[in-house]
């Protein structure tokens, strides 16, 4: 199916430093040919960052540009109880379908304007083996379900990190603290994705959060019928949430100090593809 009218453009803003980019460059295009332009914000409604809140409404001012922010019917907490496991990229992703699959689904079925938009996606291939593999156009079209199909823009599918740093500065975008503190944009934290490393500085900088976190933890192991569920970065040491938790809360806090802070760049690994 090829799309060709464009009403204007829809840019997938996560709050992240690739979509920041992205966002900024496609405001630009829509500014120049006097297209109508939105950010398009999706809160999955998973334990986060005030800070993530703060930065989206601010880029967005910066930006000049009108911010909607669309949410599944069901919180990450519920979803979580409901599967009785959390997500693994290996083996199960509810959350990306849940929480954002559906989402978008939703949202093109009612609003026909989106779906004559551009849509704009902060893909870069060099992120994950899987968007090497599956991401191979700056320009193509997208179908989330039969007759449900819209005209996708990657504008920095090949980009890489540096590049994306180093832009971010030339134009002064905004950035957001979560970005240096965890390494990622901190806006879908079910952890399908999530490395060791970037748990332990999320109990370092927003132990709110993490907090929130061992709390769902919680819930899962009470329904759970044969064993523990294990969250992706503990698998391997066969720890709960809550007990891995705990146990970092007893320890002394010279891992902050042994922790290399510098932005890493996305680590979902595909788990948050769009």
């Amino acid at each position: 199916m090829r799309l060709n009218k464009y009403s204007g453009i829809v840019c997938w803003f996560s709050g992240g430093r690739d979509s920041a980019l992205a966002c900024y460059f496609s405001k630009k295009v829509a500014d120049i040919r006097g297209w109508d332009f939105r950010l398009v914000h999706i809160n999955t409604k998973t334990p986060r960052p005030n800070d993530v809140d703060k930065y989206i409404w601010e880029y967005a001012k910066w930006l000049k540009a009108p911010l909607q922010i669309i949410s599944p019917k069901k919180s990450f907490a519920e979803l979580a109880v409901e599967y009785g496991l959390w997500p693994l990229l290996w083996h199960i992703r509810w959350c990306y379908f849940d929480l954002k699959y559906n989402v978008i689904v939703e949202f093109l079925k009612q609003d026909s304007r989106a779906l004559e938009a551009l849509h704009v996606f902060a893909v870069r291939r060099d992120e994950s083996l899987f968007r090497s593999r599956h991401y191979g156009k700056v320009f193509d079209v997208k179908c989330y379900r039969p007759g449900l199909c819209v005209n996708v823009w990657l504008p920095l599918l090949y980009f890489d990190s540096q590049t994306v740093d180093r832009l971010i500065k030339r134009f002064n975008i905004p950035q957001s603290p979560v970005w240096y503190k965890i390494g990622s944009s901190g806006e879908c934290m079910c952890l399908a994705g999530t490395s060791l490393k970037t748990l332990r500085l999320i109990a370092i900088h927003y132990p709110d959060v993490m907090e929130e976190l061992a709390k769902i933890d919680d819930a899962i192991q009470t329904v759970r019928r044969k064993g523990p569920s294990y969250p992706a970065p503990l698998v391997g040491k066969k720890l709960t949430l809550r007990q891995w938790w705990e146990e970092f809360k007893r320890r002394p806090r010279i891992d902050y100090y042994l922790d290399n802070h510098n932005y890493e760049g996305k680590r979902c690994q595909g788990s948050c593809i769009l």
